[in-house]
């Protein structure tokens, strides 16, 4: 069991507002209906085992949760740093999390274009292709859950 707490009815949003990616999506997600709670690392600080708990949800190290080109120091300096290392750099300056991270239940996903926000939220299509002028009354019911429908290049 980890220490985030991951719930389906509530989507959780770690971002710095000192970045312009952390304040458009949060900008996204205030624009919603749903439950969330942002976390803003310029004010709150996430503890080092939820850091790595992050990091293997999302399948990367931890040093790959930060943006290096927001560090003052080479590439080539940083290819020996530990773990505790990259901790120690997040936990001092927000900015290197450019790159906002979203939990929703089992979903943990970073975010590169504040849009990709509203993947977690249900998109519903229902009674489009039904018209009056069809002799059709729109259905208006939920016909889906929990489907994206959100294409994406990858």
């Amino acid at each position: 069991m980890g220490v985030i707490a991951r719930n389906e009815k509530q989507l959780t949003l770690i971002y710095s507002s000192n970045t312009r990616v952390g304040r458009h999506t949060l900008s996204y997600l205030a624009g919603t209906d749903e439950k969330y709670l942002a976390i803003d690392l310029a004010k709150t600080k996430v503890s080092d085992t939820q850091w790595a708990e992050i990091a293997e949800a999302l399948g990367v190290k931890i040093g790959d949760l930060v943006d290096k080109r927001e560090l003052d120091i080479s590439s080539d300096s940083t290819a020996e740093f530990s773990s505790n290392d990259w901790l120690k750099i997040i936990q001092n300056d927000d900015t290197v999390i450019s790159r906002p991270i979203v939990i929703n239940g089992k979903r943990t996903k970073q975010i590169d274009n504040p849009p990709e926000i509203l993947e977690f939220f249900q998109v519903d299509s229902a009674g489009l292709e039904q018209s009056p002028s069809n002799g059709v009354a729109p259905d208006i019911e939920r016909t889906t859950e929990k489907e994206n429908f959100i294409e994406k290049d990858e």
